[in-house]
């Protein structure tokens, strides 16, 4: 099973606070609805004003773009009032935003630098960049922009959280934990820094402590969605399947649309042998993401376990054609040509498998059951004794060759 970790959130927050206008025609443009601030801000910027309120107003409408899910028309009004205010660093950090959230990222970079150039005395532009370097999978510079906040600053919980999550993302756990941590210490609130430490005790399997945090961040917030998905898999990992379920089911229906959350809940009803159930969060979750290799994958596995080899390896194949070479995909299907004992394709797609990365001893073992369905012993005793060397407690290893009167 793998499991989906849903990412938390980032938020940018501006670097400074704007002036207001003068003129009460300004309400409009400042106040209420997005939608209502667009044409109230295109109606004041027909009048004549000075240069700098000008900036502001394209600046105020840049802004309500953004929040109705325009940023091309947001980084335009942006940049208008960069022309007219170069060095105004909300501008710069809004329309560095607007270029993170559409992947933009040396656009983005560049307008994060702009900003840190104009202010090197305080930690906030730091963290900006630093999340949008996590975002660009840029994680050990993503560190460096932490630690260089957390010098000006030891008091932001921000940049604490921000270099948990570079390191987190390294997979160095302990260090994000200790980092969740510090920030914990200095805002006890912060849910996200539960949750953050919750993904990283998961890793580590820790799982009593990540239960905790992640109790911690639902009771911070009892419609944390994400809180309750990550609880789903811990429970799963523990044995409570009832009330792993109950807690998947509750993330839906707090987000109907979380695939990650309908894929993980399908592949625990498949493991409960709830088949009906498993298939109708797997179709749902290939509606809602079709470009998902492994519900793919999940399903393929599901209709082997059903006996119909025919439509496991319809899915199989698809979610080739979505993620090529992927071994563990190739060893699934390798399963199912073997299950339908279909030996030479079989044979085929766990050499593929092996290729793709040789130091997985289960796709050693898959392809030394081909050999063995085949009655090659000699080949078969050599896979699963290379298996064995590298995983010496590999059960199916040392079951494959005792069937085969080989001493493991």
């Amino acid at each position: 099973m793998i499991a989906f970790l849903r990412p938390c959130l980032i938020l940018l927050a501006l670097a400074a606070a704007t002036p207001a206008l003068a003129d009460s025609a300004d309400r409009d443009c400042s106040k209420g609805a997005a939608e209502q601030r667009i044409p109230a801000c295109t109606q004041l910027l027909d009048r004549p004003m000075a240069k700098s309120t000008k900036a502001l107003v394209y600046f105020r409408r840049g802004q309500a773009y953004a929040e109705t899910g325009d940023d091309n028309k947001a980084i335009d009004d942006f940049s208008t009032a960069l022309d007219l205010r170069p060095k105004d660093a909300s501008t710069l950090t809004s329309r560095a935003d607007a270029q993170a959230r559409l992947g933009h990222a040396d656009a983005a970079l560049a307008d994060y630098t702009s900003v840190i150039a104009l202010d090197r005395r305080t930690s906030l532009p730091l963290v900006n960049r630093g999340f949008a370097l996590l975002q660009f999978d840029r994680n050990q510079d993503a560190i460096t922009d932490f630690d260089a906040a957390i010098a000006l600053n030891a008091r932001d919980e921000e940049a604490w959280k921000g270099r948990g999550d570079g390191h987190r993302a390294l997979e160095e756990h302990m260090e994000a934990i200790d980092d969740y941590t510090q920030a914990i210490r200095i805002d006890k609130t912060y849910k996200n820094a539960f949750y953050a430490r919750a993904r990283s005790l998961i890793e580590l399997k820790d799982y009593q402590r990540a239960m905790e945090d992640l109790q911690k961040a639902l009771d911070l917030d009892p419609d944390f969605d994400s809180g309750y998905f990550s609880r789903g898999y811990v429970e799963w990992q523990r044995g409570d399947t009832e009330a792993a379920v109950a807690d998947y089911t509750k993330a839906l229906a707090l987000d109907t649309d979380f695939p990650a959350a309908r894929l993980e809940r399908g592949q625990l009803f498949a493991s409960l042998h709830r088949y009906d159930e498993a298939m109708a969060d797997y179709d749902e979750t290939i509606r809602e993401m079709p470009s998902s290799d492994q519900a793919y994958v999940s399903r393929g596995i599901a209709w082997r376990e059903l006996g119909d080899y025919d439509n496991s390896l319809a899915d199989l194949t698809k979610a080739l054609s979505l993620k090529s070479g992927e071994g563990d995909t190739l060893e699934e299907r390798s399963l199912t040509y073997l299950a339908a004992d279909r030996y030479a394709e079989a044979l085929a797609d766990a050499n593929a498998a092996i290729a793709a990365d040789a130091t997985v001893p289960d796709y050693f073992v898959t392809r030394a059951q081909v050999q063995e369905a085949k009655g090659d012993r000699d080949n078969a005793i050599a896979d699963f004794s290379k298996a064995l060397e590298l995983d010496p407690g590999s059960k199916p290893a040392k079951g494959g060759l005792s069937r085969l009167g080989a001493t493991p």
